[in-house]
């Protein structure tokens, strides 16, 4: 075996490091207290079971894979994320708060998601087609590819979409398609979002957040896939 080979045999088979915000009470403080420095708690917006706010565009968290979470709270807290809210909030909070609050929520349950409101049925439709599907006059792979067929993720790659808020997935499409990168991931949602006209990612958000976040595909149009 090579060095390199054995350098990264041992970098595998090496236990995981332990950080002081591994503590599961450190992740629920961050999430249900407000801060000394006058930070409200996590669930102010997301709310206490992590559902978010789907009315108001504010995203669930529950079930979202926890690297994923903490490394969009680091994206904020540095400034590679631009948002007025969250920037400071996140960089309020240090590294191991930041791993500890993201555990937290993603080992909370998934909540049921929220009855979505009602869309036309051509719009929905037409959300499933690009899901399922993609575009192929305009060169735009199907959500599936990335998110899965039912919507869930992978793993900390890609985030769970099913049952998500529509208007926040639909916002940060649209901030994609107005050529924001976002994160350092940013540059491929922002060429797959160059590829959705405006009505295209209203109808595209709409269906995710319609999905069930369970192992089945139920268009919510009441079509097939």
């Amino acid at each position: 075996m090579s060095r390199a080979g054995l350098a990264l045999t041992l970098a595998l088979l090496a236990p995981a490091p332990v950080f002081a915000g591994d503590d599961p009470a450190t992740g629920a403080t961050v999430a249900m207290q407000p801060g000394s420095s006058g930070r409200p708690a996590c669930a102010a917006c997301h709310s206490a079971d992590g559902a978010g706010q789907a009315d108001v565009g504010i995203p669930r968290l529950a079930g979202l894979h926890a690297s994923y979470i903490a490394d969009q709270l680091g994206h904020f807290a540095t400034g590679v994320r631009a948002n007025a809210i969250m920037a400071p909030y996140a960089a309020s909070l240090s590294a191991d708060e930041r791993r500890a609050v993201a555990e937290y929520f993603a080992a909370l349950p998934i909540p049921a998601p929220v009855d979505p409101i009602p869309e036309p049925v051509a719009k929905l439709d037409r959300g499933m087609a690009l899901f399922q599907r993609g575009d192929a006059r305009t060169g735009l792979i199907a959500c599936t590819q990335c998110h899965g067929p039912n919507g869930v993720g992978v793993g900390s790659f890609t985030p769970r979409l099913a049952g998500q808020s529509g208007p926040y997935i639909a916002e940060q499409l649209h901030r994609w398609r107005a050529g924001d990168i976002r994160d350092p991931r940013g540059a491929y949602m922002r060429a797959i979002a160059a590829r959705l006209s405006p009505a295209d990612i209203e109808a595209v958000a709409a269906y995710a957040a319609g999905l069930k976040t369970g192992e089945t595909i139920e268009n919510t149009a009441g079509g097939k896939p």
